[in-house]
């Protein structure tokens, strides 16, 4: 139950002992939530459970807890949950974002500001992976991954993209950020031999660029599509607001036509300070959409 507030003299009823009692347990029962979730002042002294298999976020504002208020957030499914500073200011010496069966104490220390306390979970406490999310793309020409949390790198791997039509391109980009920062370093391999006429340094600049991925849609020969593909990305420092970000892309696919297997090394770096919030595929060239084929995902995790 929320907080109570009592006046002198008053006498308390059974039920406001049970609430007292309840907010000594941190919370008691929780007030369970499947989706987004922005705290309000009844919420003081309450325990909150969310129940998500997708990414979701729990939003702190200022104005509606005082000094000394707990709120107890415990994740019970496999989607994320992430406390979110909305106008409030949360500082934690943890990460933000919980796994499954992982929970943590907001503790305010004034009507704008809260310490989260992580406590104990099911992720390890360095090195373990999180998912975030699980995408089977149908039919897109874009997805943007958000709600990324706090981790001390990214880690997607994707397999089975089956484009609807040649002639397209698509890319990764971050924040969807369509400008000159993205400075890469490429490496092919054609069925087993290097091939040095594609090794490059570039700077993907303009409306139609970002990190060009032959996995999401870029043509061979003008006329085939690419198939049996899977590929990883790491991305390094996507929380920072002081570094540029690195990034690492291993990709290869299977050329049906030509009966070539191609594989290509990305290195690189994404010269802008802002943190990161979202990962974007977008389409840069062509009408063709995207698909998963059966059996296969687009995963992103966490690392801690």
């Amino acid at each position: 139950m929320a907080k109570q507030t009592f006046t002198t003299g008053q006498v308390l009823t059974a039920a406001q002992l049970t609430s007292l009692q309840q907010t000594a347990m941190l919370g008691g029962a929780a007030s369970a939530k499947t989706a987004n979730y922005t705290l309000v002042a009844a919420d003081a002294g309450t325990a909150i459970s969310m129940s998500s298999t997708s990414a979701t976020t729990i939003t702190v504002n200022t104005g509606l807890f005082a000094a000394g208020d707990t709120v107890q957030i415990t994740n019970l499914n496999t989607g994320v949950c992430t406390i979110t500073a909305g106008t409030a200011t949360v500082n934690t010496s943890a990460s933000l974002a919980l796994a499954q069966y992982e929970s943590g104490t907001l503790a305010f220390t004034s009507a704008s500001a809260a310490i989260f306390i992580k406590g104990a979970g099911a992720a390890a406490a360095g090195g373990g992976m999180t998912l975030i999310s699980e995408t089977v793309a149908s039919a897109v020409s874009s997805i943007e991954f958000a709600s990324l949390g706090s981790f001390k790198q990214l880690v997607m791997i994707w397999s089975g993209i089956q484009h609807s039509t040649t002639g397209s391109s698509f890319n990764f980009r971050f924040n969807n950020d369509s400008g000159s920062n993205y400075y890469n370093f490429t490496g092919d391999t054609l069925n087993g031999n290097a091939d040095t006429d594609k090794r490059e340094t570039t700077f993907a600049g303009g409306s139609g660029h970002g990190i060009t991925l032959g996995a999401f849609g870029t043509q061979t020969n003008g006329s085939t599509l690419e198939k049996t593909n899977f590929g990883t990305l790491i991305l390094d420092n996507y929380t920072s607001t002081t570094k540029a970000k690195s990034y690492q892309i291993l990709f290869a696919f299977w050329i049906e036509p030509d009966s070539q297997a191609l594989s290509v090394k990305v290195n690189g770096v994404w010269k802008d300070t802002s943190a990161i919030t979202t990962l974007d595929i977008v389409r840069t060239a062509g009408a063709a959409t995207f698909s998963n084929f059966t059996n296969t995902t687009i995963r992103l995790y966490g690392v801690s």
